[in-house]
This record gives C-alpha cells, structure tokens and sequence, in this order.
C-alpha cells in the first residue's frame, strides 16, 4: 500500500521524553485521522539502540520523528507544526 505519510519515531528505553513524544504522536495521528479519513498513512517505532546506524544517527537527539523519511523533529514533537507538513502532502 503506497502512503501519503510515513511516520517513524525513533525512540529509547527508559526515556521521558520518548513517552511523552509518543503521546504527542498519538494526538497527531488521532487529529491527523479525524481530519483526512481518506489519507493513508503509517506509524513505525524504532529503538535507536536496536541499530547500530540508527546509534549514529540520532543517539543524541531521542526522541526523533521522520515524515517520510526526514527528520522533522527531536526531544519534542510540535504537533501542529507536523500536522501542517503532513497537510500538505
């Protein structure tokens, strides 16, 4: 199935701030959901400490969320913005 948005937050055992991130995604996908029944979309949670390109990457910057593939934001997740990329899709 082709999506219009791909989100994936990259996350951390143990961390505050990825639950509360995890929450806010939550909210988005929730209104995001409600506001465009029509637009498919997905939802994947990585461990950054499962994957060793991950480490690299973002280790210092968890929570991290992608929308389709780039980074649109770390340690918290500014839903309106977000769902304001993800409208114009």
């Amino acid at each position: 199935m082709d999506y219009d948005a791909e989100l994936t937050l990259i996350t951390r055992q143990g961390c505050h701030l990825c639950e509360e991130a995890s929450n806010d995604l939550a909210r988005l996908v929730a209104r995001f959901s409600a506001l465009y029944p029509d637009k498919p979309y997905a939802v994947e949670v990585l461990d950054v400490d499962s994957d060793s390109a991950l480490q690299r990457k973002y280790s210092e910057e968890v929570p991290v969320l992608l929308l389709n593939g780039k980074q649109v934001s770390f340690f918290k997740i500014d839903v309106d913005r977000v769902l304001a990329l993800m409208e114009k899709l």
